[in-house]
């Protein structure tokens, strides 16, 4: 009898005890579940688990990492395998609907206690969830093109981006997008904020300003709000000196970092953290404007 294929998601975000995960109630089938739901023709699991934990929980959620399968027989004997990503939410909120009537955010062990289905308590355990919680992408920006600081007569905390750097923020969103962004950090200064306004715009984010991307500002504490913020996808956007001490000091700790490399105006680092530790960081080059 050919199974039937099913995705899911295990939600997970931290919490003021630890990990917390998220349980649905289906009232249909009175129980506790994590969300899942059944592939459509064509659509790969990842994709498929998206769409299910969305329109089951009213939240988007970015993949963290694949966690297995579990594999059990319906009430009618068809035999079916779920394939299970862990996710973070993104954005959202739930809302009671056809198929789910309540969700709860639990700690990892009162939620394996209220899980119906045997597959799912054992999920939920066996995962190194506290580690999953603490991996994410950090997206290193440089601010685009803001002419030249010696023809600028006003404070230079108000120099803003020039057409070309206009350009260059609205191809720094359309990148950046995709990538399950949750938070939108910049130093004060206005042509950092213009280059991530798009972004934010698209996203619908708060843009949130933070003294330790600000020109000049010591190694110790742009590298403090980075570890910070381990575990979450965040764009950071700063200056020509901000940028190479965020990389120098990370590296400092252990991440793979080429030498030398780049900070051009417009570019991109990607920083890849896994269970809270920043492992490689990857270099784009500004977009064509």
């Amino acid at each position: 009898m050919t199974p039937i294929h099913a995705s899911g998601g295990l939600l997970l975000r931290p919490g003021d005890g630890g990990v917390e995960v998220l349980v649905v109630h289906r009232p249909r089938y009175d129980d506790w579940s994590l969300p899942k739901g059944k592939d459509d023709p064509g659509e790969s699991p990842e994709a498929a688990a998206l769409r299910e934990v969305a329109e089951e929980t009213g939240y988007r959620a970015r993949i963290v990492a694949p966690l297995g399968e579990v594999e059990y027989r319906t009430a009618d004997g068809r035999p079916k395998r779920v394939v299970y990503f862990a996710m973070r939410p993104v954005a959202g909120t739930f809302r009671p609907n056809r198929e789910v009537d309540e969700a709860r955010w639990l700690d990892v062990e009162t939620a394996a206690e209220l899980l119906t289905h045997p597959g799912d308590r054992r999920l939920v355990r066996e995962a190194d969830l506290d580690a999953l919680v603490r991996t994410g992408r950090l997206f290193l920006v440089r601010h685009a093109a803001a002419g030249n600081r010696a023809r600028w007569t006003g404070d230079d905390h108000l120099r803003p981006l020039t057409a070309k750097g206009r350009r260059q923020a609205e191809r720094i969103a359309r990148r950046l997008a995709p990538e399950g962004i949750e938070r939108i950090l910049t130093s004060p200064y206005v042509r950092c904020r213009q280059t991530v306004e798009p972004l934010a715009a698209e996203l619908d984010l708060e843009v949130e300003e933070v003294d330790a991307l600000a020109e000049g500002s010591p190694q110790r504490a742009v590298v403090e709000l980075a570890d910070a913020l381990a575990g979450t996808n965040a764009v950071l956007c700063g200056h020509g000196d901000t940028i190479p001490a965020l990389l120098d000091g990370l590296a400092a700790h252990g991440m793979e970092l080429p030498i030398p490399y780049e900070v051009k105006k417009g570019s991109i680092w990607v920083v890849d953290v896994e269970a809270g530790r920043p492992r490689r960081a990857t270099y784009e080059p500004p977009p064509e404007a």
